[in-house]
This record gives structure tokens, C-alpha cells and sequence, in this order.
């Protein structure tokens, strides 16, 4: 299988082995960030990569957080029960500032090389 990006939205999904990444409500700027790391990536492996807006259907939301090992949500976005809930898990990284569970979750995204870190150290090789 070659080297690819996939991005798939509500209410799709794909079957294959690859490093799943959820991206929930990002901003347009935010959006940018994240493509900016993934140009400048040498990804050596398949990579899925989750867009979800906060107005998505949550059940797609919730099944695609369950197969991703990495969570990139906007802390800001007005669904703060559904970032809550995110932002709770092991594997979430967030932009932006935390309301309620902030001095919990310290994984806060600044720039582009931490985003670059964040997705080589949670990669599978295909």
C-alpha cells in the first residue's frame, strides 16, 4: 500500500490499517496548523485523519474517537460538553484554552513542531 492521507468526514468512514487521527471543530487557523505539520512530515505510513465540526452527528464523533489514537479538538468550541468529554481522554491534544478541565489535561498545542512530535509519537507503521 503507498503512502497516503486520507480525510473523511460525517457520515463516512474507512477500513484500513493506518494512524487515525480525530481533528473536532477546529478553526480555520487551527485547520491550517495541523496541514502545515503534515506537509512538512515525512509520514511514512498511512494516515486517516477524522473532520468533524461541532455540529456533526456525535455517534460518528464518539465511534471515530474510539478507533483514533490521537484527538486534536478546539477547546473554544461552543459544544463544551462534547470537548469536555474529549479533552478527558488519554490521547487528546487541544487548542486553545480549557474551560473547566484545563489543570488536568496539560497536552495544549502551540505550535507546528509540537504537532509534528504529537502524531510521529503516535504512529503505526503500515
Amino acid at each position: 500500500m503507498s503512502n497516503k492521507i486520507t480525510l473523511v468526514t460525517p457520515p463516512d468512514d474507512i477500513h484500513h490499517d493506518a494512524t487515525r487521527i480525530l481533528c473536532y471543530d477546529l478553526s480555520t487557523d487551527q485547520s491550517q496548523l495541523v496541514s502545515t505539520a503534515l506537509n512538512k512530515m515525512d509520514v511514512k505510513h498511512s494516515m486517516i485523519i477524522y473532520v468533524a465540526n461541532g455540529k456533526d452527528d456525535m455517534e460518528w464523533v464518539l465511534d471515530k474517537k474510539h478507533k483514533c489514537s490521537i484527538i486534536i479538538l478546539n477547546a473554544e468550541s461552543e459544544n463544551q460538553t462534547t470537548v469536555g468529554y474529549l479533552a478527558a481522554q488519554r490521547n487528546s491534544f487541544y487548542f486553545g484554552n480549557l474551560r473547566s478541565i484545563g489543570q488536568v489535561n496539560k497536552s495544549k498545542i502551540n505550535d507546528v513542531d509540537q504537532i509534528i512530535k504529537i502524531m510521529e509519537d503516535n504512529t503505526i507503521s503500515a
